[in-house]
């Protein structure tokens, strides 16, 4: 009777197991807002919606971790949403495991995200991260480029809604629709002929420029032929003058970040203010040719950090004005009160060549003899590129995961080079201490061997374990690693991937069956459901053999 009682104990579990995980490969496959692509569906997929964003990820990526909940509520707004005319349909690739999809796109970075729209070549997403940004960002991307208003409440709706609108009023021609769709990612573009929407708009025939700062609106006098003029209309009026950047606010940094070309100037200020006033008084005779904005301290410390502007901060030193040249990577700090005219002279001196770059760096260390020679801004050209020897240079970030692991790899290589007189092993917090932007450090860890005679460094790109590193250093400079010298460093390991992610990774991947052709896989949600079937059968099997059975003689 025991055997019998355990037998359907074992049934009862089992059958229990294989409903659970049922119900829950079913649940997770219906609640998908994101679809989930690999090599076997994506053509089919994409093939299948008319306008699709496709975000190419990696399981460890910190950028990719941050996305996700923002692009699965994005995905659930816009479920059935078909303001654009076609709906809208979002969907992930992990790229370290479906590797040819990445390969073919031409994914370099994580997280990588592509719009499919009816079978043209895909073209990179460029706008917001947070979800109400994707899904304002796609509605007018997925949209006509010029929207026809013919009913004054969504005229009044729109007005409302959106910070900058081109307007056509009358018959729209195709030079108004080829420079809105070449534009439609910057501002709302529409068009009407209706009186009513005209007047509830404010708008007469021709174009107008409607917008929620600065003057309000403003009237433009070209011709609509002329697309260079009109795209220097439409940056000007949709760049508020010293415009406030807080933190967050993906819209405003896009606007300052996005354009190498136009210099920026920005104040920094403590709590704002008059301040604010008057620097929008001294930067207005110049609104076209940089972009302005402002930063309180309160909204967003991190942007005094980034600009080397936390030091003034500190000392009381507030409010500061900075000209940020991104093109050449330099900035500049005005000195002084900060009054209309002393801003406009310093912006004036700027565009006359004038001015001398500022630097941010930390201070010098007063003891530099660890194994690995710390470097920070004021010091990189005497200690590193001018330095007479050669010196391998890592530029992190303390955040960085990829640096943490490196620390020990890079401690080893200042231990087994310590004695070589021409090879230096150093770091430097690149994001305290300004580097020369022709270095090209856009990434962490970036790791450059410099010869110390000022000409450029070699970008290191293999692998990242102590063998590599110091036979690429012995190769390049001659130098040997210290006799005897066992590193103490093992292979950096990766980051874990959490159980649940695992799973669906599991679920997601096609795997060759040994015995099968070469040609011939199947999934492994595939592979589960025969696991989980084979255990079913095989308790059955126990359940019957431990029935057959004779009862034991009492």
């Amino acid at each position: 009777k025991n055997q019998q009682k355990m037998a359907r104990n074992l049934l009862t579990v089992t059958l229990a197991a294989a409903c659970l995980l049922a119900a829950a490969v079913s649940v997770a496959a219906a609640d998908e807002k994101v679809l989930t692509l690999t090599v076997k569906n994506f053509d089919e997929t994409v093939k299948k919606h008319p306008f699709m964003v496709v975000e190419f990820y990696a399981p460890w990526c910190g950028h990719c971790k941050q996305l996700e909940p923002e692009f699965e509520k994005a995905a659930a707004a816009l479920e059935g949403n078909l303001d654009a005319g076609v709906p809208i349909t979002l969907g992930k690739v992990d790229a370290t495991v479906e590797r040819s999809l990445g390969e073919k796109y031409g994914v370099q970075g994580y997280p990588t995200l592509k719009i499919f729209s009816n079978g043209a070549d895909p073209v990179e997403y460029e706008g917001p991260r947070d979800a109400d940004g994707i899904v304002s960002y796609l509605l007018k991307r997925a949209g006509p480029a010029s929207a026809l208003l013919d009913n004054a409440d969504k005229a009044v709706a729109l007005k409302e809604k959106e910070p900058v609108i081109m307007v056509f009023a009358g018959k729209v021609t195709d030079d108004w629709t080829k420079a809105a769709d070449s534009m439609r990612d910057l501002v709302a573009w529409v068009h009407t002929s209706n009186k009513g929407v005209m007047s509830k708009l404010g708008v007469k025939d021709g174009v107008t420029v409607l917008k929620k700062f600065d003057e309000g609106s403003a009237v433009y006098s070209g011709s609509v032929g002329d697309a260079d003029a009109l795209k220097k209309f439409v940056n000007l009026h949709r760049r508020q003058v010293a415009m406030p950047v807080k933190k967050g606010d993906q819209a405003a940094l896009k606007i300052v970040f996005e354009d190498e070309a136009v210099p920026n100037a920005f104040l920094f200020t403590a709590s704002g203010g008059s301040e604010i006033d008057t620097f929008r008084e001294g930067v207005m005779a110049h609104r076209g040719e940089f972009v302005t904005a402002h930063f309180v301290q309160s909204d967003f410390s991190e942007a005094f950090s980034h600009f080397g502007m936390d030091k003034f901060a500190n000392d009381k030193g507030l409010p500061k004005v900075l000209i940020e040249d991104r093109k050449e990577g330099l900035r500049y700090v005005m000195e002084g009160e900060v009054t209309k005219a002393s801003v406009g002279k310093f912006l004036t001196s700027f565009k006359e060549g004038k001015l001398e770059p500022f630097l941010k760096s930390e201070e010098a260390p007063a003891s530099n003899d660890e194994l690995v020679k710390v470097i920070v801004g004021v010091t990189y050209q005497d200690e590193v590129n001018m330095s007479g020897k050669w010196t391998l240079l890592e530029a992190y970030a303390p955040w960085c995961g990829h640096c943490k692991r490196l620390i020990p790899v890079w401690e080893d290589l200042g231990e087994a080079f310590k004695s070589a007189d021409n090879v230096v092993v150093a770091k430097i917090d690149a994001t305290s201490n300004d580097l020369p932007k022709a270095l090209g450090v856009t990434g962490f860890p970036t790791l450059l061997l410099f010869k110390g005679d000022g000409s450029p460094p070699e970008n290191y790109s293999g692998e990242r374990d102590y063998a590599s590193l110091a036979n690429f250093v012995s190769k390049k400079t001659g130098a040997k690693p210290a006799s005897g010298f066992k590193p103490k460093s093992g292979e950096a390991a990766k980051p874990s991937e959490p159980l649940d992610k695992m799973a669906l990774r599991f679920f997601n991947t096609d795997f060759q069956v040994p015995w099968m052709s070469s040609g011939y896989k199947v999934s492994g949600l595939y592979l589960a459901a025969i696991c989980v079937f084979l255990l079913f059968v095989a308790s059955i099997a126990l359940v019957i053999a431990c029935l057959s059975r004779d009862a034991p003689p009492p």
